[in-house]
């Protein structure tokens, strides 16, 4: 049983992994495809709040069909930027690419 055990255990940590592989992407970005377009993005009002940034509201797929996810405020990070999540069409399917936090690259600003 002990040997069993020895061999089971690598071999489920294995097949775990190759079940989520389909569902991350590149550069750690998680990916979820559908066949149905989402709905459009409700709008929303956003204010300006100095030291935040706006991660715009989404809609996402269950069992129940289409959920919208309302947006919300993010501390800002010092030299990133963030990149909203979104929806990517990708031949008849839409792909989701999470958001996230990335780092500012080059310069941002420019001289007068």
């Amino acid at each position: 049983m002990q040997r069993l055990h020895k061999f089971l255990a690598p071999a489920l940590a294995l097949g775990a992994a190759f079940a989520v592989a389909p569902a991350t992407g590149c550069a750690g970005e998680a990916r979820y495809v559908v066949e149905t377009a989402p709905p459009p993005p409700r709008a929303e009002v956003v204010s300006y709040r100095p030291g935040y940034v706006w991660v715009q509201g989404y809609w996402t797929q269950g069992r129940g069909g289409w959920r919208w996810n309302d947006g919300h405020y993010v501390r800002e990070r010092a030299n990133h930027v963030y990149v909203q999540p979104r929806w990517e069409r990708r031949g008849r399917s839409y792909v989701w690419v999470d958001g996230g936090w990335r780092e500012r690259r080059g310069v941002v600003g420019r001289r007068r």
